[in-house]
């Protein structure tokens, strides 16, 4: 069945999106992510599934006559969340890709120096590297070898295969230099020692950074959302009583609950949306 429902979907949509830009880019994404179907495909699920909601939430709207929002607006907002959350995901597993490769690379780029000072050749190194238990790493070598030993790549053209699609920029600019120093004949040990105490400068200030910048955002949630309650139902307390029970054209209880029951919340989640964009960049 969902093969099928995969196929119709597919029918309806995929022909207008593939070989499009936003098929090729959507096919990257999905590279990245270890997902394995075409961005026409993706996008032609993705899309269906989320108007089948959209279209199921408007009629319940419109059905039940539900004065909350309009269906059509109902309608919109749930295509929009559907589209979103489904987005959220595919980026999400890319940065958990991009953060288990750089948690490795550091030892993985100190194995490779070491078999590099014993004159190991360029392919033999990346064989052992694939093999070896170097996580996410290792994964990425292991498509390298796969293209020159099943597909017959040339080492050079499957390492920069494996480079145009990594979602590590650490990794991509590895593998980018190692192509150079097969072509040019470099030291590719010097190389790499230089490499990794780059790398670990450059992780012992992107951890100095995010401390500094975490400890703005908890500063920042107790000052506006965690003592904003505090104000605000002291607000909502003297304001009834010096207003008889009214605050504007509400109830002091209305009031209270619209504070709670939304305000709170939407806070809440735009303060969560900022901490999604400020720390996950998506894989780049």
């Amino acid at each position: 069945m969902n093969l099928f429902y995969k196929k119709l979907c597919y029918r309806l949509l995929g022909g207008y999106i593939e070989g499009t830009s936003l098929d090729i880019e959507f096919s990257r994404i999905l590279y990245q992510a270890e997902i394995n179907i075409s961005g026409s495909m993706f996008l032609s699920v993705w899309l269906i599934r989320s108007l089948l909601l959209a279209s199921a939430v408007g009629g319940v709207f419109l059905i039940l006559s539900i004065k909350i929002i309009h269906p059509f607006y109902a309608s919109v907002l749930t295509f929009a969340a559907s589209a979103g959350v489904v987005y959220f995901q595919l980026t999400s597993a890319i940065q958990n890709r991009r953060l288990a490769i750089e948690r490795n690379l550091p030892f993985a780029i100190s194995h490779m120096s070491i078999l590099a000072s014993t004159g190991t050749p360029p392919l033999n190194l990346l064989r052992m590297l694939a093999s070896s238990e170097h996580g996410a790493v290792s994964a990425e070598l292991k498509k390298i070898i796969h293209s020159v030993d099943i597909l017959g790549k040339d080492v050079i053209a499957a390492v920069l295969d494996v480079a145009r699609t990594t979602p590590s920029p650490h990794m991509r600019s590895l593998l980018i230099e190692f192509t150079r120093m097969i072509h040019t004949g470099g030291s590719l040990e010097t190389y790499l020692h230089g490499r990794l105490d780059q790398l670990l400068e450059i992780k012992r200030e992107v951890q100095k950074d995010l401390n500094q910048s975490l400890a703005l955002f908890s500063e920042m949630y107790i000052t506006f959302i965690s003592t904003g309650v505090i104000m605000s139902v002291l607000g909502v307390t003297v304001g009834s009583i010096l207003m008889g029970g009214k605050i504007g054209p509400f109830q002091a209880s209305e009031v209270f609950n619209i504070f709670v029951y939304f305000i709170m919340p939407v806070a809440n989640v735009i303060f969560f949306v900022l901490l999604m964009v400020v720390y996950s960049p998506h894989g780049e």
